[in-house]
């Protein structure tokens, strides 16, 4: 930067020295004047010794002295008009130079830019911990700021995989997608088992919304889960990929996975309920109807006795166990929150509470349908409850109505 001021401090007296040369030029005076100007005088000097030899009178010598100095008169005029009247044009031009290269450095060198980005320089790490505390203060700006900050220090360090993530979330939360993709594979070349990159950049993948890069942040994510099995970050965002490629299966098995670890009183527990309950819905209606074994499943409609007063809040419990014998745990059991009646749920061996033990084991079945204040199951005291005996049948499905009619 200094070294740009003083080449530029040089051309400007450079330039200063060429508008002022025809000045100087013009204050030196004419040496063919001065010579004249000798000569004259030499003559003038001769003349007055010729008159007082005799050789010339008095007349004569005056004449031949107003004779030259006309002659002289006339030379100096001549010399004054040979010289150019340059200056003011001279001058107008050196102070348009001057102008336009001012501005010209001025737009090109963009100082204030330069000063924001001094500035930025400074702030980069209260930029940089406010956004990992999630400061929700952060504007537009502050992340083109931070993201400046952070591409000047991965210039002077461009081994930093931590730095290279950072700037990747960064692009993110921009939605400049391309961007944050290629940070995140930057950080992934330096470090390749960093479990939270790989989270990020497969997120990044699936905000793209084409088909290859949504396989892709598939795949990451499955080897995400395959290092870390309880990362429940990957586990949802997968949930999602899957979904929007269209694999409910995958997806359910996600959904069912975080589940279990959202405790029952957050507010996304009932959310992810509901998906598991639709996904189990879209996926028993798209069974394969290719397969000649014959899986029994139970449509029961659950009605209630007018009679009976529902509690404010509870869950309806439907469930099959086996009539006779001692095995009492049931072989399926759908749980939903409270709503009005009647309600129609199926009960198949996609219901099962164990893998091993299913509604395909049953012959004699106990429908059990049973409202309860709270989600557990048990039978206490106040609920309400129905029951139905049914023989399950060789087709697929049978239809059974229970109507809850009793209070225990």
């Amino acid at each position: 930067m200094s070294i740009f001021y003083i080449w530029g401090a040089c051309f400007i007296f450079f330039a200063a020295v060429l508008c002022c040369l025809p000045w100087i030029r013009e204050q030196k005076p004419n040496a063919n004047i001065i010579n004249n100007k000798v000569l004259i005088k030499q003559r003038l000097n001769e003349l007055d010794s010729e008159q007082e030899q005799g050789l010339l009178d008095s007349t004569d010598t005056q004449q031949s002295k107003e004779e030259l100095t006309l002659a002289m008169l006339d030379e100096v005029s001549a010399q004054s008009q040979q010289s150019p009247k340059v200056s003011p044009i001279i001058l107008l031009g050196a102070l348009l130079s001057i102008g336009v290269g001012v501005a010209v450095y001025w737009q090109a060198n963009q100082i204030s830019q330069i000063e924001h980005w001094q500035n930025v320089q400074q702030k980069t790490s209260e930029l940089g911990q406010r956004m990992i505390q999630g400061d929700a203060s952060l504007q537009l700006d502050d992340l083109k700021d931070f993201s400046l900050g952070l591409r000047t220090k991965l210039i002077d360090n461009p081994e930093d995989p931590v730095g290279w993530m950072l700037l990747g979330r960064v692009y993110g939360a921009m939605n400049s997608i391309d961007n944050a993709i290629q940070s995140f594979e930057k950080s992934l070349e330096l470090d390749p088992t960093n479990t939270s990159t790989m989270a990020s950049y497969a997120q990044a993948l699936l905000m793209t919304g084409q088909e290859g890069q949504v396989l892709r942040s598939k795949q990451v994510l499955l080897h995400l889960l395959s290092v870390e099995p309880e990362n429940t970050n990957a586990m949802g965002v997968l949930a999602v990929v899957a979904t929007q490629l269209n694999d409910k299966q995958l997806a359910l098995e996600n959904w069912q996975s975080l589940l279990a670890f959202i405790p029952n009183t957050d507010s996304n527990f009932k959310l992810i309920e509901q998906r598991i309950n639709q996904l189990k819905f879209e996926l028993s209606a798209a069974d394969d109807t290719q397969s000649e074994q014959l899986i029994p499943s139970v449509a029961i409609t659950v009605n209630l006795n007018s009679d009976l007063r529902l509690p404010e809040k509870g869950f309806l419990f439907v469930f099959a166990q086996e009539n006779n014998g001692a095995m009492k745990m049931p072989a399926a059991v759908v749980k939903m929150p409270l709503g009005d009646f009647p309600v129609v749920i199926e009960l198949s061996n996609k219901n099962a509470m164990l893998p091993n033990y299913t509604l395909s084991q049953l012959n004699d079945v106990k429908i059990v349908a049973r409202i309860s204040p709270d989600e557990d199951v048990t039978q206490s005291t106040g609920d309400l409850q129905g029951e139905r005996l049914i023989t399950l049948s060789s087709e697929k499905q049978t239809n059974e109505t229970i109507l809850i009619d009793r209070t225990l």
